[in-house]
């Protein structure tokens, strides 16, 4: 590719979009030094049975579904900006509570709010972009994010390996101080851009609730997302007790199918997405949906480590070809005075889908046999890619450009304000 059509490609987005970018890689190569270890520290430093790391960890997964159900309304009554801030610094605080924690209840404590304010940072950050970048554009954005934060998750745990192995509240500390650093970034060099709407002074959270229940496009999308969601959370949490349990294959091999996703999306994510805009949106979802069903259902015959390195490899594929175009299609859907609330629906039914699985999965496994939950999961994403071709477009061109975005959208050589 010429270094002309990069320069193209680079002024295609406005100069606060590669300020998110930016912010992703940090954030992402920042949180990726601890989330690892984060099992491994707290079982050395509480001396507790598992069973009583892993109440913990539910603990967090649960306040990030409530954090999901509140981030949505805050990024459109406060403003994107001022959610993605917050969420930083209120991430940060619970990285640095956690470096001197010392009772099971101070993790409780410092665990929880740190999945309270997770998830605003996230979805803070797809509905400014949703704001800044046009309709048809957008597919190429999300992609671009993902494949920065995904760089950042290929790298982050290397370091924080290396800074554990000094002492762990180093680690900590430079997650923490890279949150922080972003938050700072964005408070002095970012504009706000949520639309100046009335509607998005009016909405509260009951009436934004109920024009969600309202549209019946985006509910048709979410129940594919869900099932869709389901199978890829049966591979996440499961996939390594199944090669360890059936395969003696030891345990830190499956660090190395994480290794090989993160790889995968900051070398093909962009130049994929690029591909498939020649077909539909609703094309690269059940395309991708299928992939996720293949690369569950291959369980079933994987007998080595490559086997299973291969099925991650399919599932990648799927995963970069699924999530850019549903974040888009969601995006596309939403009203501009919605687009938070909007955004966090896919955050809320991936937690959804998580909590579901797991115990889902766990049940298939000791009832039946331990194939079960690889059929029922890939029963599963065939069911999803089967919904996402049944969905009804939304119309880009209905989409009206708010005011903030037009700004957004003019020359990107000039600062964010």
């Amino acid at each position: 590719m010429t270094r002309m059509s990069w320069r193209a490609r680079w002024s295609d987005f406005p100069s606060q979009f590669w300020l998110l970018v930016g912010g992703m890689f940090l954030s992402s190569a920042g949180t990726s030094m601890v989330w690892p270890f984060l099992a491994l520290y707290i079982s050395g430093r509480l001396q507790v049975p598992l069973a009583q790391v892993g109440a913990l960890i539910t603990l967090q997964a649960a306040a990030g579904v409530i954090g999901t159900l509140l981030a949505g309304p805050l990024v459109d009554l406060v403003g994107r900006k001022t959610g993605i801030v917050l969420s930083l610094a209120g991430m940060a605080v619970g990285y640095v509570g956690l470096a001197f924690a010392e009772q099971w209840w101070d993790f409780a404590l410092f665990m929880a709010l740190g999945g309270l304010f997770a998830p605003a940072y996230r979805i803070g950050g797809d509905a400014m972009v949703a704001d800044m970048v046009p309709p048809q554009k957008r597919d190429r954005a999300y992609a671009v994010l993902r494949t920065a934060g995904n760089a950042g998750i290929a790298i982050g745990p290397a370091l924080g390996g290396w800074l554990l192995v000094h002492s762990y509240r180093l680690a900590f500390y430079a997650a923490a101080a890279s949150l922080l650093f972003y938050a700072l970034l964005l408070q002095a060099l970012a504009r706000e851009t949520r639309p100046d709407i009335e509607q998005a002074e009016q909405a509260n959270i009951t009436q934004g609730l109920r024009e969600l229940l309202r549209d019946r496009r985006l509910l048709a999308f979410l129940a594919a997302a869900l099932f869709t969601w389901m199978a890829a959370g049966l591979m996440w949490i499961y996939l390594g007790v199944y090669m360890r349990d059936q395969y003696g294959l030891a345990e830190d091999k499956y660090r190395w199918l994480i290794t090989t996703n993160a790889i995968l999306v900051v070398l093909g994510q962009y130049g994929l997405t690029e591909f498939m805009r020649r077909f539909s949106p609703r094309l690269s979802m059940v395309l991708g949906s299928l992939l996720y069903a293949g690369a569950v259902l291959g369980v079933l015959a994987a007998r080595s480590f490559w086997d299973f390195w291969f099925l991650m490899v399919i599932m990648t594929f799927g995963e970069m070809m699924l999530v850019p175009a549903a974040s888009t299609w969601v995006a596309n859907l939403a009203p501009p005075h919605l687009r938070g609330r909007y955004m966090s629906t896919m955050a809320f039914m991936w937690a959804v889908g998580a909590g579901l699985i797991a115990p889902l999965g766990g049940w298939l496994n000791d009832a039946f046999s331990p194939r079960a939950p690889w059929i029922f999961g890939a029963g599963l994403a065939a069911l999803g890619a089967l919904l996402f071709a049944l969905q009804t477009p939304p119309n880009p061109n209905a989409d009206a450009t708010p005011p903030a975005a037009a700004t957004a959208e003019g020359s990107s050589s000039q600062a964010p304000a």
